[in-house]
Order: C-alpha cells, then sequence, then structure tokens
C-alpha cells in the first residue's frame, strides 16, 4: 500500500456549503484542511465545530485576506502580524480552535512572507497557477516526499476548483488524477486547493461531485487523506505561540 499523502485543503469562509458536503467528506475516513479568513462573514460557527469534531484541520487564512508581501512590504513583518494575522488567529481561538498552520490568501507569498509567518505558524500552504492543460505530474513543486514531509514549514497547492461565477475553469480530472498516482506511485504528499463545495457558485468553487471523486480516486490508490495537523512537524516550538502577536 502507498505510504502517499493527498492534503486536500478549503478557503475562505464558505461554511455552510462546506458542511452540506459533510457525509462525501466522511468517506474511507477521509481527513481535509478548511483555512478561514473573513471571520466576520460567518455567520454560524456550529457547523464548523462538527466538521472539526470530525477529525478535520481548521487553520488560517487572515482577517481580510490581504496580499502577504505587499503588505509586509509597506507595513512591515510585526505590523502585519498584528492587523492581519492576529485578528484571525483570536477570533478562531475565541470559536474553540486552535490553527496551527496558514494558507496564503491568492497563494502570494516569498521568502520574506514565509520568515514573517513562521515565526506564529508550524505549517503555511502557498499555490501555485498553472495553464489549465498543465499535467500535474510533472510540476515538482507540488509534490514533497513524506519522509521529508516533517521538516517543509511551506507545501505548494495545485489549484482543484471547477468553476467561478458560475462558468467552468480549472485542471481537468485526468491531470488530478495523474497528481494522484504520481503520489501513491513515489510515496508523495499532494497538496490540493478548492474554495466553497458547491455545484454552482458565484466565487471559485469545486463540485461536490469533483470532491467525492477526488476522495474515491485517492483511497483506490492507496493515498491518505489528511488534514495539516495530521502532519508531522520539527518546526520550533515558539512558531505555535502568539507571544508576535501582540
Amino acid at each position: 500500500m502507498s505510504r502517499g499523502v493527498l492534503l486536500l485543503t478549503f478557503d475562505d469562509f464558505f461554511v455552510p456549503e462546506w458542511s452540506a458536503a459533510r457525509e462525501i467528506l466522511r468517506r474511507h475516513g477521509s481527513r481535509v484542511t478548511f483555512f478561514l479568513s473573513e471571520l466576520d462573514r460567518v455567520a454560524d460557527w456550529a457547523p464548523l465545530r462538527e466538521l472539526a469534531e470530525d477529525g478535520h484541520t481548521v487553520g488560517a487564512h487572515g482577517w481580510r485576506h490581504l496580499h502577504a508581501p505587499d503588505r509586509i512590504a509597506a507595513v512591515g513583518g510585526p505590523a502585519y502580524l498584528r492587523e492581519e494575522i492576529g485578528p484571525c488567529v483570536a477570533g478562531l481561538r475565541a470559536e474553540g480552535f486552535a490553527p496551527r498552520s496558514f494558507a496564503y490568501p491568492v497563494s502570494a507569498r516569498d521568502e520574506g512572507s514565509d520568515e514573517v509567518l513562521c515565526s506564529v505558524f508550524a505549517r503555511l500552504r502557498g499555490g501555485l497557477s498553472v495553464p489549465y492543460d498543465t499535467e500535474i505530474a510533472a510540476v515538482e513543486e507540488f509534490f514533497v516526499p513524506v519522509d521529508a514531509l516533517a521538516e517543509r514549514r511551506v507545501l505548494i497547492g495545485a489549484g482543484a476548483d471547477t468553476g467561478k461565477l458560475f462558468q467552468p475553469r480549472g485542471l481537468g480530472d485526468a491531470s488530478l488524477l495523474g497528481g494522484l498516482r504520481r503520489a501513491a506511485e513515489r510515496d508523495e504528499c499532494l497538496t490540493l486547493y478548492a474554495h466553497a463545495i458547491a455545484g454552482t457558485h458565484e466565487a471559485n468553487h469545486i463540485s461536490p461531485e469533483r470532491v467525492g471523486w477526488l476522495l474515491d480516486q485517492a483511497a483506490e490508490l492507496g493515498l491518505r487523506t489528511l488534514g495539516f495537523d495530521d502532519l508531522p512537524v520539527h518546526a520550533p516550538a515558539t512558531s505555535l505561540t502568539s507571544s508576535t502577536l501582540e
């Protein structure tokens, strides 16, 4: 059986849409990660608590979904942490969550932002935009050997959404399946990111059918579908404290 891993992640504030897919997410004992931003747009936190009780990870995605490198360049790392990260982490903690991971809004990152955010979080998720006809199995940035995961603080994801503004878009099933197969065959970790779970939506979204298909394919290939909090990490203890946010 493969030692490979699928990290399936969902961004923003689409708690009702995520909750509606709860039974799909339970397939094969799968665990995923939800990265929250703009917390004041979440009307009801109870469904997210239920998802966390199912074993899924809840992480941070920023208070106002700001472009991290630009904002850090404008105000400096400490001010960025206070204005963008501190309120997000505090808000999640107030609702009973303990965010240990962060996903970059619009996947924008650089070495400077990694250094700033690794002072707070155990692990970061970036992303890489590629043309719709890309074979992601050929893109090295999306894959990390499982044996190297504990030391890898930044993981790069490929987009798995199926649409935006009620129109189809994104990578095809064949490309995603190729990525899953590579992860299984080489004992690697593949990270994917999506947003709302819906058949159609004004925002970036992945269809429930694709979510179920991804989980089924991962299980058939012997991949473990895990949340970020399930991963080993050798981060310094200081990265897991909130002292830098105060």
